[in-house]
């Protein structure tokens, strides 16, 4: 029954109303980066002033995430995700009536801890309910819909600021929100915990400590976003001065790199379930390191370097999409506590590997910190390898 990966009608109606609020929730991720400069103009501050808003909204995803996560290993998982939505909403249409940049960046922070507590429970909401093969081909689906919302969710965000101007965005982001919240109130199961109702607020992270998979497992995650950050960040300034692409042309290549994100994290669970998770991992961080090699050996030619861009984000897409899945797995009975460390895993290693990538850009260039992607990406296929022996020593 199970080789079959047949849904009922109320699963694919889930897994459509999970796959669009993480599409929301990603798309007002990543839409800020363009709408900077309005904002700018709007609120009358400096760059720096404006670009504060995304480090307020990582920050306070990254550290409020965390102390959620076991909230979802004792409490009704629907009720989080309803209360988190909500929460999220809220930031989402103050952000579009905001009137300074002070209220903007509270706001800002209102909608990050609304993503805080929604994200880690989707992912542990996925593993609760989904077994297996199933599980694996959802979790790839939903994750998908984080490319999607690059390729598509932030050029259909500043089309609508076009119309008027950039709180459009936002309110399009929360209109979205409220069409998809009924949908999931629907389909979503009363999921209570299956731990012990009095399950105290710190066991869940001494759960974690004393596991012997799940801070290497986190640490592995960290590395391999700091790696790919490095580069990623850098993408749009090195096709500008190597190509000397515009803005609209760089933008056309990161719609296909998301694109090809999209279609490998959609797709990466049927990989998962052949390969397994671990030996997924492996395979696609060497190809990762491999196509990012590539992409400084032939710099000059912009046929080879949009080429391997694209096997790069079909690396990654499956890549990422196997590390969650086995992260998910790895402490089933405190699945949210463990994805929320996850999510700040993630956020940290963005920030590490941006904020390194500028310090060290402008010294070293593009093919400079690509060589330390590639070595972080290496290391984190090594501590993979390393995790995948010891467990494999521990069932014998």
């Amino acid at each position: 029954m199970n080789n079959k990966l047949s849904f009922r009608r109320r699963d694919l109606m889930m897994i459509v109303g999970l796959f669009l609020i993480v599409f929301v929730i990603g798309a007002d991720s990543f839409i800020i980066s363009p709408l900077l400069p309005a904002i700018e103009t709007d609120f009358k501050v400096t760059v720096r002033q404006a670009a504060l808003s995304v480090t307020i909204y990582a920050l306070c995803y990254a550290i409020g995430s965390p102390f959620f996560g076991p909230l979802g290993d004792k409490f009704n998982r629907k009720m989080l995700l309803s209360l988190g939505i909500t929460i999220f909403l809220i930031g989402s249409f103050l952000c579009a009536v905001a009137e300074n940049i002070f209220g903007f960046y509270c706001f800002r922070a209102i909608a990050g801890l609304g993503a805080a507590l929604t994200m880690p429970n989707i992912w542990a909401t996925i593993g609760d309910y989904f077994h297996d093969k199933k599980m694996n081909v959802v979790m790839g689906i939903v994750m998908s819909a984080l490319s999607l919302s690059i390729a598509i969710g932030v050029p259909l965000g500043t089309g609508l600021s076009q119309l008027s101007n950039w709180h459009m965005a936002f309110w399009g982001s929360g209109g979205l929100t409220l069409v998809v919240f009924p949908i999931l109130l629907a389909v979503i199961p009363e999921m209570k915990s299956s731990t012990k109702s009095d399950l105290k607020y710190l066991q869940s992270f001494k759960n974690l400590w004393f596991s012997k998979k799940a801070i290497p497992a986190l640490l592995i995650n960290l590395v391999w976003m700091f790696g790919f950050y490095t580069i990623y960040t850098f993408l749009g300034t090195f096709l500008n001065l190597q190509f000397y692409l515009n803005t609209a042309q760089i933008g056309m290549v990161f719609i296909a790199y998301g694109l090809s994100n999209f279609l490998a994290s959609f797709c990466g669970g049927y990989f998962i379930s052949h390969l397994g998770a671990m030996k997924s991992v492996i395979i696609n961080g060497l190809l990762s390191a491999i196509f990012i090699l590539m992409i400084v050996i032939f710099n000059n030619n912009l046929i080879i370097v949009i080429g391997c861009l694209v096997l790069l984000a079909l690396a990654q897409g499956i890549g990422v999409t196997s590390l969650t899945t086995y992260i998910v797995n790895v402490v089933p009975q405190n699945r949210s506590t463990i994805m929320s460390f996850n999510s700040s895993f993630l956020y940290l290693g963005l920030t590490l590997g941006s904020g390194f990538g500028a310090i060290m850009y402008s010294k070293i260039g593009f093919s400079g910190i690509s060589i330390f992607a590639v070595i972080a990406l290496l290391v984190a296929v090594f501590m993979t390898y390393k995790l995948n022996n010891n467990h494999k020593k521990i069932n014998k």
